[in-house]
């Protein structure tokens, strides 16, 4: 932003392209062709003739003069008088720690201390969190969250290299959002003005609700609330979780220590696909300072089932307990194991992938395993005996070793582009223990890409020992060997956790088992969760027949409330301008859209909520500490909003003085319009002159 006074000297400088010097070459230019043009007898008068040879001579002459890019130069003094910033935390905890009458005077005193600083020979700018206002009555002191490190740096930005002398900076020191300023370095001082009470408050607050944002229908979830207590020591306090208005489950306890946290954990069952809205209802003692911060909301998306992975192995094997620990790691995914050797029921599919441990052996697997293969993603462990049947089965690679082994260790291959693996974590394997891989002839039957190469001792080879397949209609990975297990029981012994493997296997394992998604339509919210304060954003895409992306597609979005309330919005998708949608209240939405693709109707549905934002009702104790922090470490100092005339006092120990500033401003001279008219009045005299007189 500009802070600029009046305007004291100008200093004006022609300047050109081309050297000064031809400026007279083109006068001379326009006096020459003007003498060869009226040189000859007219029929008027030899003064009108010498007029008509001067009119045609300047005119000429400022063409040739402008083919020289003539500009202006000028170099402009300023007085910058000295900034003031006047900060105002506008969040709702400011009027909640006063009655309507005494936060009336605060805000008058706030009024005051402006009209006394314009008074004086400064320039005054206001700013709330959010935007800069005229006068300080403009303030509704109703955000619901302080983020005092982005008002101060977001001050510091606006007007840096500019003399700005302070910030004077009126807030209770409640901050709950973003980096502490605790520690902030500024280039200006701050004076701070601390308002509220230090003092808590006796009160029941709900701090924080800890809940997974998924559960899976059928199964049992935990929801945490923890209470902080302050001022009811030794009393009995109530937590209630409500579904459709209907209490699910009620707990009491008797809370320990004051101003502290009192945990109250529960067990629900997720019953109904959908997102469940539970309402967390904190029950109100007698003599609380609020009840604003006794509630909230807790959304959960209850999803059909999981992600379906299967185990086919030859036999117990520690390889398939190495995997089954990287895999179960990651929530919503259901393992299944089958051993073919063990007269066990099949699984019930159908599957994400399939991992197949040393199978199929010499004799091929049964119809019924056969059929699961359909459509489905596989890895193959092939181990290093028994290929033949491995060889015919997998889509990838084909050994013939004549189960014959050697032993190897992995080589990450770093230009491996499917999924990115950390570099530097592949360091780990140096230490692993070898393992047998097949030796022999091998052949690809399907262009793969490698993600690991065989090293034999220290030496890197060419080998394939894990290569993946990205089909378009499946995906498949071979892994040239057995005993991984090793790998991971070595990084474990030496690291004490076993990043490398499980990041390796754990993301090789994610991409195998993600289906393509193959709609033409796909729309989508950037987010699951978003808040009150936030605008909602959609992802967009549309796709031809051949899975090109197309824009320019009208979409019409269904926009539903809790089940209730319907929105329509229509737009086109963009590549560059994503649609969202602003102030969405509270709850959960459910969305459809659709367009016509190729003559076919694309639908998409889905799901996200919006929660609400109220941190200002959780902690209303002033933090006066905070305040006197940050104007310590930016060498400025405390005032007293009631009495002025600190803050003018403290700002006048800061020396602030008017500067003299210069503004450089290059302009080429044939931008302003009076040249044209000028040359245009030339040609005009010299043409009325010339029929006048008789001739053209």
């Amino acid at each position: 932003m500009e802070s600029l006074g009046m305007s004291l000297l100008s200093n004006l400088q022609l300047q050109t392209n081309l050297s000064a010097w031809f400026i007279p070459v083109c006068i001379l230019v326009g006096l020459g062709y003007a003498f060869l043009l009226y040189q000859k007898k007219a029929p008027w008068s030899t003064a009108t003739n010498r007029f008509l040879l001067c009119m045609r001579a300047v005119l000429i002459a400022f063409i040739c003069f402008f083919l020289l890019e003539p500009a202006i130069n000028q170099l402009q003094y300023f007085e910058e008088k000295p900034l003031i910033v006047l900060a105002i935390d506008d969040s709702a905890s400011l009027p909640a720690a006063y009655d309507s009458t005494d936060f009336l005077s605060v805000k008058k005193n706030i009024t005051i201390l402006a009209d006394e600083m314009r008074n004086k020979d400064w320039e005054v700018k206001i700013k709330s969190q959010e935007q800069y206002l005229a006068r300080p009555n403009a303030i509704n002191f109703t955000a619901q969250r302080t983020n005092l490190n982005e008002l101060l740096t977001g001050i510091a930005k606006d007007f840096e290299k500019q003399n700005h002398v302070a910030t004077v900076l009126i807030s209770d020191g409640i901050h709950n959002l973003g980096t502490s300023p605790d520690f902030l370095n500024l280039p200006y001082p701050v004076i701070s003005i601390p308002l509220g009470d230090t003092i808590p408050a006796r009160d029941l607050s709900i701090k924080n609700v800890k809940y997974n944002k998924i559960a899976y229908k059928g199964k049992r979830f935990p929801v945490k609330v923890d209470v902080l207590n302050n001022g009811y020591l030794g009393e009995e306090v109530q937590v209630d979780l409500i579904k459709d208005k209907e209490v699910v489950i009620s707990k009491s306890k008797t809370v320990l220590g004051d101003q502290q946290i009192n945990s109250f954990e529960f067990i629900l069952e997720a019953s109904e696909i959908g997102i469940d809205n539970y309402e967390v209802i904190l029950k109100s003692k007698e003599g609380e300072s609020t009840q604003a911060n006794n509630h909230s909301n807790v959304f959960i998306e209850v999803v059909d089932s999981k992600q379906k992975i299967l185990f086919l192995a030859a036999a117990p094997h520690p390889d398939i307990k190495a995997l089954r620990e990287v895999i179960e790691a990651k929530e919503g995914v259901e393992v299944s194991l089958h051993i073919p050797e063990f007269e066990q029921p099949i699984p019930e599919g159908p599957f994400d992938l399939i991992i197949l441990h040393q199978l199929p052996r010499e004799e091929p697997l049964s119809t019924e395993l056969n059929a699961l293969f359909e459509n489905t993603n596989t890895f193959f462990i092939t181990g290093t005996t028994e290929l033949s049947q491995i060889n015919a089965a997998n889509p990838l690679l084909s050994y013939n070793s004549g189960n014959l082994s050697d032993a190897i260790g992995p080589n990450l291959n770093l230009g491996f582009d499917l999924f990115n693996i950390e570099s530097s974590l592949a360091e780990r394997s140096e230490n692993y223990p070898p393992i047998l891989a097949p030796y022999g002839n091998f052949s690809f039957k399907n262009k793969g890409a490698i993600l690991l190469y065989q090293r034999v001792g220290r030496v890197n080879t060419e080998r394939p020992l894990l290569t993946v397949f990205n089909g378009a209609e499946q995906k498949s990975a071979v892994f040239s060997g057995a005993n991984l297990w090793k790998w991971k029981l070595q990084e474990n012994g030496q690291y004490g956790e076993s990043t490398y493997f499980d990041t390796l296997f754990g993301k090789l394992i994610q991409f195998l088992s993600t289906k393509e998604d193959k709609r033409k339509l796909r729309v989508s919210p950037t987010q699951e969760i978003f808040l009150e304060t936030e605008r909602v954003e959609f992802n967009t895409d549309v796709y031809n027949e051949i899975f090109e992306p197309v824009y320019d597609y009208p979409i019409e979005l269904q926009l539903t409330q809790n089940g209730q309330t319907t929105e329509e919005y229509n737009y086109v998708n963009s590549q560059s301008n994503p649609f969202y949608i602003k102030n969405l209240t509270p709850g959960i939405y459910t969305y459809e859209a659709s367009t016509n693709v190729s003559g076919n109707r694309e639908t998409v549905s889905g799901s996200f909520r919006v929660d609400e934002l109220a941190l200002e009702e959780i902690d209303m104790t002033a933090n006066h500490q905070l305040l006197r922090n940050i104007s310590r470490r930016s060498g400025g100092q405390l005032a007293d909003l009631k009495d002025p005339s600190t803050v003018i006092s403290a700002i006048n120990n800061l020396n602030p003085r008017t500067v003299t500033r210069s503004n450089e401003a290059v302009k080429p001279i044939i931008e302003n319009p009076i040249w044209l008219f000028l040359m245009i009045a030339l040609l005009s005299i010299e043409w009325f002159t010339r029929k006048y007189n008789g001739s053209y």
